[in-house]
């Protein structure tokens, strides 16, 4: 089974501070959460069906990030270097670089934690014209057969469809493996492909600001009932409750 897996290199959300209205940025990168998720599933299926995990990462070229994915199982890595790429020019940089592997299954994670737009597997489906299916929750193959449980917000949607296709994942569907110092070690052997890939955007990012929010900071001090009184109060005050 060829497969390709889909992931970003972003700055740990975990770290990033808000000062005044700017975002700190300089923080650690990492892996996209969902997108090991994502290279999880990849290996599993190559140790169920065989063949070749390929994984692509457009943008950030950060190697200590890279070699996590190759130490993770996947078995070679095109890392794609570009400038200020939108979700199309993203998912166009994908499709020029694996359209010539012909992939049986293209693995995403539903969203990166920088942007979350849920987009480029949408892009990438329309592009190489094959059937997408997202929030997999689980997936079962069955020669061409695909039968995938979809995550939905209150109920649980069970679709079928056929290799090839591209799916999107959350962090339901598996729990991403933790490499091994001898993985860690190998994965330097392994191959990474670095290329380039420039298209003018169709959308820039003109500004990027913290979301604030100034707290009152009002205490009630005062029994129960004379606190949630008070209370809504002041929410009717603030015009959150109708008077």
């Amino acid at each position: 089974m060829n497969i390709v897996v889909g992931f970003k290199i972003v700055p740990d959300d975990t770290l990033v501070r808000a000062s005044g209205e700017k975002l700190l940025l300089d923080v650690p990168l990492k892996i996209s959460t969902y997108d090991k998720n994502a290279i999880e599933e990849g290996i599993e299926l190559k140790e169920k069906f065989g063949g070749k995990v390929v994984g692509i990462t457009v943008g950030n070229n950060d190697k200590k990030s890279i070699r996590e994915a190759l130490s993770m199982g996947i078995d070679e890595v095109i890392s794609v270097s570009s400038r200020n790429l939108d979700v199309y020019g993203t998912a166009m940089a994908i499709v020029e670089n694996i359209k010539n592997l012909n992939p049986d299954i293209i693995i995403f994670g539903e969203q990166t934690v920088d942007s979350g737009t849920s987009g480029v597997p949408g892009y990438v489906s329309e592009l190489l014209n094959l059937p997408y299916i997202s929030n997999v929750k689980s997936l079962k193959i069955e020669g061409k057969k695909v039968i995938a449980d979809r995550g939905m917000v209150s109920y649980v949607e069970t679709v079928e469809s056929e290799l090839p296709l591209i799916i999107s994942v959350g962090g339901e569907i598996n729990t991403p493996r933790i490499p091994t110092v001898r993985q860690i070690m190998e994965s330097s052997k392994k191959p990474v492909k670095e290329v380039t890939f420039e298209l003018e955007p169709k959308v820039k990012v003109i500004e990027t600001k913290p979301l604030v929010v100034n707290r009152k900071k009002i205490i009630i001090e005062a029994n129960m009932n004379e606190a949630v009184d008070k209370l809504l109060e002041k929410l009717k005050e603030d015009g959150v409750l109708w008077k």
